[in-house]
């Protein structure tokens, strides 16, 4: 079965191929709008269908994987604006612990299938100064990733501990996505390599 992925990640994409090779990547070109007040685990998983719904509408005998995924702190902090709105962020979760929501849809139309679910992953920060702040803004990682930091760069120096999923942090919870795969598509990453 071809495999799609409906994301232009890198970390996304890098994650999957550890796991499958034979995967296409083809991004959804929808406009990723969430309003800071939405629900985070519903706000993940309806863009991630839409994400999901887009492709597969153009391959429907694939299986189109796609996600999308929220810092939630109070409210929702997709991606920073600029360097203040990413600072407002930092600020936000500094010295304290927020949540990660990633939605996943797994979409086949040929099969009539169409999976959506979710994971939160509690993320805890150290307590960080204003020039750690900005010595982290300067690195340039924050600014497309949702609440101005990513987990698997220079923004681990920023994390003092994480509860669940540290690949949904990443932005594609693997083990949830494994279950997912091998429940209504018996497929197993575990034992894909093609």
């Amino acid at each position: 079965m071809r495999i799609i992925l409906a994301s232009g990640s890198p970390r996304r994409v890098e994650l999957l191929k550890q796991f499958v090779n034979a995967i296409d990547i083809i991004p959804s070109s929808i406009e990723e709008k969430i309003s800071s007040i939405d629900q985070p685990k519903q706000a993940v998983m309806a863009l991630a269908y839409e994400k999901g719904m887009q492709v597969a509408l153009k391959y429907p005998d694939a299986l189109v994987i796609a996600s999308d995924t929220v810092v939630y702190k109070d409210v929702i902090l997709g991606k920073p604006e600029d360097y203040e709105d990413a600072k407002r962020m930092l600020k936000l979760l500094n010295n304290a612990t927020h949540d990660v929501f990633t939605g996943i849809a797994l979409i086949c139309l040929d099969r009539g299938l169409k999976i959506v679910d979710y994971e939160r992953t509690g993320v805890t920060f150290n307590e960080l100064s204003d020039n750690m702040i900005c010595d982290y803004l300067d690195t340039g990682e924050p600014f497309d990733k949702a609440g101005a930091y990513g987990i698997q760069g220079h923004g681990a120096l920023l994390v003092n501990g994480i509860e669940g999923d540290f690949f949904n942090v990443m932005g594609l919870p693997l083990s949830k996505l494994n279950t997912m795969l091998i429940q209504h598509y018996n497929l197993n990453l575990m034992k894909r390599g093609d």
